[in-house]
């Protein structure tokens, strides 16, 4: 597996990575929310009522005059019910909010800063996972260089006890040779099995920011030609023109950088929220429309219509309103001062990663340098061998000491894909 194929694998996998978009997904959502209120409610509300007692209206024996030839009329007390007595009354109003539309504006905006601030979480996630990942892959190739460093040691370690052992023999050599090699064989056996335990807790912890399997068996392949690709940026700088460059980097972190982005939006989120709370003195203003449906009195229209205008004010809370204000003062005093301490410490991690990315170039070609130093050691100490001028074990040894300096040639790529990664983090760079 390349390096760049381990990358958009945790992009896409990575649980961490996964659990920040879904954040991002929960905060849009919230704004669509917000940006309802804008428009009109209607609400309803029925009820289905018995009542215990229905009205009445009696009308009493002769009320409405007594004649020869009928009598009194009514010619008895005579009772009219008024109703029903299981009835349904229900309300449909539909209402329009007029000067709460200055509050809902700022709890959009806050709804949206949140989302803001939550896509700035997640490229903060993904650019943590990378980097991670980063130091991972190159860690795990320099300690597997570097186990295959020490089998050679020991395989070089056992070929010189044997030739000790011969020489011994031969009378040439002393007994303490062979044991001092042992001892020393015994000491490369430890660290072998302590390197291939680091190797082992390595390929796990990247199986999972992959989002693979734990027990996956990847095999990774070492970035061609002498360092990672950067296409970022040059490494060869005066003075003056690395001060431009960080200038440049320094104006793309204010406008990318994901951690700046966070502090920048956190201050306007604060600012909507001192908006709303000065808004809460003003009076909820709301034009509406009502229709009720009714079935049980008859006297009053079944159906019936009401427009107008609605209007609350709380005239006292006792100071919590005033409370509120001076609160999100505050807030947005503390979001102020944060964003300029953000910036400040940004400034400061770029110029640190660029002394460091540079200072990373020369260790990469010094790096460069020992790994071609010992491969011509071993080409020489190849043809000695051959020519019988020199042990077996040498070969063996000089093989050892090219696998080290492969291991640490992967070691400064990988201090230098680290240094890259971090001040494109830093600056925003995708």
């Amino acid at each position: 597996m390349l390096l760049g194929e381990a990358l958009e694998l945790a992009h896409k996998q990575n649980s961490e990575v996964h659990l920040a978009h879904l954040k991002v997904n929960e905060s849009d959502a919230k704004v669509t929310q917000a940006r309802a209120d804008y428009f009109p409610r209607v609400t309803n509300e029925t009820n289905g009522l018995h009542l215990g007692e229905k009205e009445r209206l009696t009308i009493p024996q002769g009320s409405l005059g007594t004649y020869p030839a009928d009598g009194a009329i009514p010619g008895k007390d005579v009772t009219i019910d008024l109703g029903k007595q299981n009835l349904i009354v229900s309300t449909t109003t539909a209402a329009q909010p007029l000067s709460q539309l200055l509050k809902v504006h700022a709890g959009v905006q806050v709804a949206r800063a949140d989302a803001a601030i939550a896509r700035a979480d997640a490229k903060r996630a993904e650019d943590e996972i990378a980097l991670n990942v980063k130091k991972l892959y190159f860690s795990i190739l320099a300690m597997e260089k570097r186990a295959a460093a020490a089998r050679l040691r020991i395989q070089a370690g056992e070929e010189k006890i044997e030739e000790a052992r011969n020489a011994v023999a031969a009378g040439a050599g002393l007994e303490v040779d062979v044991r001092s090699g042992e001892a020393e064989i015994a000491e490369a056996r430890n660290a072998l099995g302590t390197l291939e335990d680091a190797l082992a807790d390595a390929r796990i912890e990247l199986n999972d920011l992959l989002g693979l399997p734990l027990d996956t068996e990847l095999e990774l392949l070492a970035p061609a030609g002498d360092e990672p690709a950067t296409e970022t940026m040059e490494h060869s700088f005066t003075a003056a023109s690395t001060n431009l460059a960080n200038t440049a980097l320094v104006t793309n972190a204010f406008a990318h950088n994901p951690e700046l982005a966070s502090a920048q939006t956190t201050l306007i989120k604060a600012n909507a929220g001192l908006k709303a709370a000065k808004l809460e003195f003003v009076p909820d203003v709301s034009l509406f429309v009502e229709h009720v449906y009714q079935n049980g009195v008859p006297l009053l229209p079944e159906n019936s219509y009401t427009a107008g205008v609605r209007v609350e004010w709380t005239l006292s809370e006792f100071g919590k309103r005033t409370g509120l204000i001076r609160e999100r003062s505050a807030q947005v005093e503390q979001a102020s001062t944060n964003l300029g301490i953000v910036e400040d410490r940004t400034r400061m991690d770029i110029a640190k990663a660029r002394r460091k990315l540079d200072r990373s170039s020369t260790a990469l070609a010094a790096a460069q340098a020992a790994v071609d130093a010992r491969a011509e050691s071993r080409r020489v100490m190849s043809n000695q061998v051959e020519a019988k001028t020199a042990n077996p074990s040498a070969l063996s040894d000089a093989d050892a000491k090219l696998d080290e300096a492969q291991a640490q040639l992967l070691q400064t790529q990988m201090a230098r894909a680290i240094a890259d990664a971090e001040l494109e983090r830093l600056s925003g760079d995708e």
